[in-house]
């Protein structure tokens, strides 16, 4: 599997041609050329994770595309359908097992929105904008860590990863972070990977790796 960073959360996974994308946002980057996407998944219906008319294009682009998302976003999206703890769908090779159920509070005791995390195939959670974890955690190769937000301090993520143990740990949610305040967070990242053999891999925009 490729997987590819866009903005913030915005990821690709791609296997055999065949796509996946998380949450794709512009701010101050375009979105690539997005085709073969069997699949969007919109964690949550806040505008750094749903920009409507960007999803709109992709749907245009890719004919038949399935886009999952909260039950509370899909007023928003008439095209999409609504997803909670405990589904599972299987498109094309990727198989997607969907958990939690709430945005991580901002104001205490407020919940912002729903929240929707999902584990593709097995190997790779994206948990959205929450900490949720799964009842029962698989031995994931890969981690999306929240890096930064309103709702996330870095030993929460520090905590994540180490809860998770994954093989490797991506930090995602980062657009809000300066040059200087990505690489700080990163590397309080890095040393609780280091604490239990996890590799911290910080992908810039457009860059990919290979699992």
């Amino acid at each position: 599997m490729k997987i590819t960073k866009l903005e913030h959360s915005g990821m690709i996974l791609e296997k055999n041609g065949r796509k996946i994308v998380f949450d794709p946002v512009e701010f101050e980057n375009k979105l690539p050329e997005l085709n073969n996407v069997v699949a969007v998944v919109i964690t949550h219906k806040h505008g750094d994770h749903l920009q409507v008319e960007k999803l709109n294009e992709i749907v245009a682009k890719n004919p038949g595309v399935k886009v999952f998302t909260t039950s509370d976003t899909v007023s928003e999206l008439p095209y999409a359908e609504a997803v909670r703890q405990g589904d599972v769908k299987q498109i094309g090779e990727f198989e997607l097992q969907f958990f939690g159920e709430n945005h991580a509070e901002i104001v205490p005791g407020v919940i912002p929105c729903q929240n929707i995390g999902v584990v593709v195939d097995g190997m790779l959670i994206n948990p959205g904008d929450s900490f949720d974890m799964l009842e029962d955690l698989p031995n994931v190769k890969i981690l999306l860590v929240p890096s930064a937000a309103p709702w996330c301090k870095v030993p929460e993520g520090m905590d994540f990863i180490r809860q998770v143990k994954p093989e490797m740990a991506i930090p995602v949610h980062n657009a809000v972070l300066s040059k200087l305040g990505n690489n700080l967070n990163n590397n309080w990242l890095k040393s609780a990977c280091g604490e239990i053999g996890v590799e911290l891999k910080a992908l810039e925009i457009g860059e990919s790796v290979e699992v």
